[in-house]
Formats: C-alpha cells, sequence, structure tokens
C-alpha cells in the first residue's frame, strides 16, 4: 500500500444555519456539514469521494483545501526530508493551500483574454514563472490554443484550464469537485488518461463525484460519504466485498434463461432477472469462474457476460440498511443524523 501522504483525525466542519426565536431572531446553530471525519490520501492514489448530493462532498473538497475552516480535528502532512519521513500537523488554511491544488465544480471562464493571459494573472498570485505556466498549459494539451479568447474554449478546455491553475503551485494533492460534468466520453477518457499520469508522478487525486460507474477503472480506493460522515473508504474490490456487493455479473441472452434448478445446481444466486420477448437479463452473484462455460454447455444461448459494478444506491442501501425508496428520500433530507463507519480488510 502507497505511504499515507495526508491524514484527517476527527475532522469537522459544519454550517451555520439560521434558527431564530422570538427574543433572538438573527439567532444561528450548527446544521450540516462535515462531522468527525478520519481519513488517509496516499501518496500516487487517486481517491473516489462518493456521495448523494447534499452529502458533504464539496464541503469537504473546501475543508481540504483551506477554504473552509477546520472546526475539530486535525490534519496530518507527511514529507520526505533527506530520505526521512517527516510528520507534521497543519494548523492554518495556509498550510494547507501550499500542498493543495482545488479544482472547483465549475469556472466560468469567459471574456477575450487568451489561456496564456488567464494562467499568467493567477500565476503572479502564486509566484509561479513563465516556464511553469507554458509547462502546464502543454501538460493539459492547451498549447494549441494558447492565444485563443476563453469565449472559444469548448467545456473540455475550460476543464482543462482550471486543472491546469489548480497545478500552478506544484501541489502534493489535488482536489478536484465533479471534473467530468459536461464533457463528452472522448474528452472525459482524456481528462481520465491525464489524471493518471499525475497519479503515476506522485501526486495524490481525490475525485468527488455523485457517480459510481464513471469512476470505475479512474480510482485506486472509494469512500463513501452521507450526510456528513465517512460510511466506508478502501480499495475497490475490499469495499465491495464488505458490502457484499462483490462476486456480482450480468448475464444476458436469447431464448430460454437458465431455470433455477440449473443455477443452483451452479452454486449461483440470482439477483434479479427480466424477460423481454425473446431477451432475458439476468444479474448472478457467485464465483463466475466456469459458469459460462457451464451454461452454454447446457444449451443456454448466452449474448452477453460482464461483472456487475455497484452502484451509488445498492452502496448507500447495503452501508445503511436502508431500503431503495428510502435511499431516495433521504438524499434530499438535510437532517444530520450518526451513522455507523465501516472497517475493511484490505487485499
Amino acid at each position: 500500500m502507497a505511504e499515507v501522504v495526508l491524514q484527517l483525525v476527527g475532522a469537522s466542519c459544519r454550517h451555520y444555519i439560521s434558527a431564530p426565536l422570538l427574543t433572538k431572531p438573527w439567532r444561528k446553530i450548527l446544521g450540516p456539514g462535515i462531522a468527525k471525519i478520519d481519513l488517509n490520501l496516499h501518496r500516487g492514489t487517486i481517491l473516489g469521494l462518493v456521495g448523494p448530493n447534499g452529502a458533504g462532498k464539496t464541503t469537504l473538497l473546501r475543508m481540504l483545501s483551506g477554504i473552509l475552516p477546520l472546526q475539530k480535528g486535525s490534519v496530518f502532512f507527511s514529507s520526505k526530508q533527506d530520505g526521512k519521513t517527516i510528520e507534521n500537523e497543519l494548523t492554518t488554511s495556509i498550510e494547507l493551500r501550499q500542498i493543495i491544488g482545488h479544482m472547483p465544480e465549475q469556472v466560468r471562464w469567459q471574456g477575450k483574454k487568451s489561456v496564456l493571459d488567464a494562467m499568467s494573472e493567477i500565476a503572479a498570485m502564486r509566484g509561479s514563472s513563465e516556464h511553469r505556466i507554458l509547462g502546464l498549459i502543454k501538460l493539459v494539451g492547451l498549447n494549441s490554443r494558447i492565444d485563443s479568447p476563453l469565449d472559444e474554449l469548448s467545456q473540455g478546455m475550460r476543464q482543462r484550464l482550471t486543472l491546469a491553475t489548480a497545478l500552478l503551485g506544484s501541489p502534493d494533492i489535488l482536489l478536484l469537485d465533479e471534473p467530468f460534468n459536461g464533457l463528452d466520453p472522448v474528452a472525459a477518457q482524456a481528462f481520465a488518461q491525464l489524471l493518471q499520469k499525475l497519479s503515476e508522478k506522485g501526486v495524490s487525486i481525490v475525485i468527488s463525484s455523485h457517480q459510481v460507474s464513471g469512476l470505475i477503472g479512474i480510482i485506486d480506493r472509494i469512500a463513501l460519504l452521507h450526510r456528513g460522515q465517512l460510511l466506508i473508504e478502501g480499495e475497490i474490490n475490499s469495499v465491495e466485498k464488505e458490502l457484499e456487493l462483490s462476486d456480482r455479473f450480468d448475464l444476458t441472452g436469447t431464448s430460454q434463461p437458465p431455470s433455477s434448478e440449473l443455477i443452483e445446481k451452479l452454486g449461483m444466486e440470482v439477483i434479479n432477472s427480466n424477460t423481454d420477448q425473446d431477451i432475458w437479463q439476468m444479474q448472478l452473484k457467485g464465483d463466475a469462474e466456469g459458469v459460462l462455460k457451464n451454461l452454454i454447455s447446457e444449451g443456454i444461448n448466452v449474448e452477453s457476460w460482464q461483472p456487475h459494478a455497484p452502484d451509488l444506491v445498492e452502496m448507500l442501501c447495503s452501508s445503511t440498511g436502508l431500503r431503495v425508496e428510502d435511499v431516495g428520500l433521504e438524499i434530499t433530507s438535510s437532517a444530520f443524523l450518526p451513522l455507523v463507519q465501516r472497517e475493511v480488510e484490505e487485499e
């Protein structure tokens, strides 16, 4: 396992909400936010921070980047000096900003200003050299657009420019808030490849998203956030096993679907199934090795087979014990309830 570069211990940051009384019309109390999170970020690792809208993902990223204050808890940063690992507690927002690059969900790049001019203005505040600016523009693939006005950039190009500005201070940790929003599949794949290159150089990356499927193949670890609390975190395979969402796959075929007796004979469990005219679909759980061969040998016409990756709703249901209907209501609720964090045994 990669070494820990940043460690959160009991970190909390809750928003104040209005709660007026007759004698205190301006009264405010602590409301939703981030509560007592313990989280490790590993060097050169991409972490997927997933959760429904309102789970606290953006709040956590803003707290990590020094935009919002750390109200409770501690943050520790590990660096190497003379071949030794030195751990320091970060107590100010300025210290956090020196090691972290933050890419917000939306940056409104617009106007007649060129890409180079926009980068140069921000670089002046970070104290970055012209050589650094030109290198980052090339790294994110905007070299051919260096003199283009901001108004002429596509959404994918704007995302690349935002990433370039986040990298200006040569951060050890990169925080990305919904970076794939608005990107077409080609642009999203190119952006993911760029993030992979950065992780290979030792940059720790956190990607916030409410879509689990879009992160599969990109992230190394996953953290599930719900109602401001961390429910579970770890390597993807380990998290799936802990939530009992592993070893599932989807089958489709024509003609007759496999019978329940055959499924039981193969040691499989049916999660769900559906038949539409001559096409049947089935999700099974169990050891997939040899199942496809046995089904074909039994005369079952299988058209496709693929592993089933859990989605956000399935993960929330498994980790909280709620039903699908209840999770739907929970996503839109702003109540702040204590939840239980699941421990993961790493592979």
